[in-house]
């Protein structure tokens, strides 16, 4: 196991794990939100693949590698809105969080959505974390870029981890 691998080109980092980008997957239908998103993973200075979906269903087809997804690479994060047509971000991330072959990919609800009781249902159904889309679009910026940092520089994984002899014990 490795530590997670900064490399730089042209001005930004490539986050790896085991030398292989780290993907990040947005799930939400509205294009203007992915966009502030897109803008604030880029003001990490992070280069890493970002793939979009526009809903939940779509988000199992890319995860399931299905139709069009074949080829899609295994994302190390997952930002979802919970507030979606069709299938909702609860309800995929249930079925996320129920397949053993998905559940260990860390899942950032990234919602409007300040319900007491989704952020409840959330918890339960196994969210890694549940951000607020601050109305300021600066703030949105800042909590993307933090959350960003956090999950693919700071978390340690079993696949991208600070090795044994460089822990404080």
């Amino acid at each position: 196991m490795v530590a997670p691998q900064v490399k730089s080109e042209r001005g930004t980092f490539l986050i790896t794990r085991n030398d292989a980008p780290i993907t990040i997957l947005l799930v939400d239908d509205d294009p203007d939100c992915r966009m502030l998103v897109r803008d604030a993973i880029s003001g990490c200075k992070v280069s890493n693949d970002v793939h979009e979906v526009c809903n939940g269903l779509e988000a199992l087809t890319f995860l399931r590698k299905q139709g069009p997804f074949a080829s899609a690479p295994r994302p190390g994060l997952i930002y979802m809105d919970i507030e979606m047509p069709g299938m909702d971000g609860l309800e995929t991330l249930r079925q996320i969080k129920a397949d053993p072959a998905l559940r260990d990919i860390p899942v950032v609800m990234m919602t409007g959505v300040c319900a007491e009781e989704q952020m409840k249902q959330a918890a339960a159904f196994g969210a890694n974390s549940y951000t607020l889309k601050p109305a300021n679009a600066e703030q949105f910026l800042r909590t993307v870029l933090a959350s960003t940092n956090y999950w693919l520089t700071i978390h340690q994984h079993p696949e991208h981890h600070l090795p044994p002899e460089l822990c404080r014990r």
